[in-house]
């Protein structure tokens, strides 16, 4: 995320490893599952140890039958509680946040729009479920900018709004963006912000784009993660980890985790600074290459390229 405040390389592992006591110590779920994989948050004091822990789907395993069971805190200690999809499909992922967890999500969202280059004179077409908390975190971070937001539950919604308020930037999940296309295309459109569970955004969106001469910016998310992951660089070949909130490492075949730059496997993920539901060694399925640069202020930056 270029131009976002950025954490050096010390920071970040003392964040992780506070992660990793924070969610031994508090959560029942993550305490029995370290006791059963027989580690404990002493065994990791770097990045490397990482791959020591159980990856998250083992941990969930303790908390199946009682989802408040991967929790750190009792209810009243909560902020937001709010059910995730990545699709539209039946189902989700419930997820829970305290006031300092909306807090940094709400800063993250805002730097990563102006990434994207939306700014206070903007007039932005916001479509998504408010009952996400990743669209609410992108309401709020619009709200701070100053922009002029035009929030839709849908995509029919926002057809009907644009007949009376013509916006210069729409966000819209993916799974959306197709019911729009007429309606843009007619439409002197500025600014596309695509969101979205993979790296790369969907090809029939990369040509309405193209077709259309719009700006393309495409963030990642997961709802497993319960926030926004990253965005795009400027050339839309990888998307920029949010190194405040996630850590990336890979595993090969055989599970082994990295964290070097160039190595290659499946996504693994953890939040840094999840104070309600920790979310440790989360695999995603995705087969992406880690790539590691400094910025000229000495900032670590971790870029993942779909593979």
């Amino acid at each position: 995320m270029n131009g976002a405040p950025q954490l050096m390389q010390e920071q970040r592992r003392a964040l992780l490893l506070r992660e990793v006591k924070w969610a031994e110590e508090k959560s029942a779920a993550y305490r029995a599952a370290f006791a059963r994989a027989g580690v404990s948050h002493v065994d990791v004091q770097d990045f490397a140890d990482m791959s020591r822990l159980p990856f998250l789907d083992a941990v969930a395993e303790e908390g199946a039958n009682a989802p408040f069971f991967m929790l750190t805190l009792p209810l009243s200690g909560l902020m937001r509680v709010s059910v995730l999809r990545d699709t539209a499909d039946v189902g989700g992922q419930v997820h829970c946040y305290t006031q300092g967890d909306v807090a940094r999500q709400v800063q993250a969202a805002t730097d990563l729009l102006r990434t994207c280059g939306v700014h206070r004179a903007s007039t932005v077409l916001l479509i998504g479920n408010a009952a996400d908390s990743r669209t609410l975190d992108l309401q709020y971070a619009l709200d701070g900018l100053g922009a002029t937001v035009l929030p839709c539950a849908s995509a029919a919604d926002a057809v009907r709004l644009m007949d009376a308020v013509v916006p210069d930037t729409v966000i819209a999940w993916e799974q959306d963006i197709p019911l729009l296309e007429e309606t843009l295309e007619r439409m002197a459109l500025y600014r596309l912000i695509s969101i979205g569970a993979h790296p790369c955004p969907q090809e029939r969106t990369q040509r309405m784009a193209a077709r259309m001469g719009v700006r393309h910016t495409h963030i990642f998310t997961r709802a497993s993660m319960g926030v926004l992951i990253g965005c795009s660089d400027d050339d839309g070949t990888g998307i920029h980890l949010d190194g405040r909130l996630i850590f990336a490492e890979v595993i090969d075949a055989a599970g082994h985790g990295s964290t070097a730059d160039g190595a290659c496997g499946e996504l693994v993920l953890s939040s840094l600074t999840a104070e309600a539901e920790p979310v440790l060694r989360c695999r995603t399925g995705l087969h992406v290459r880690l790539l590691r640069e400094q910025d000229r202020r000495g900032y670590e930056q971790v870029r993942m390229v779909e593979e």
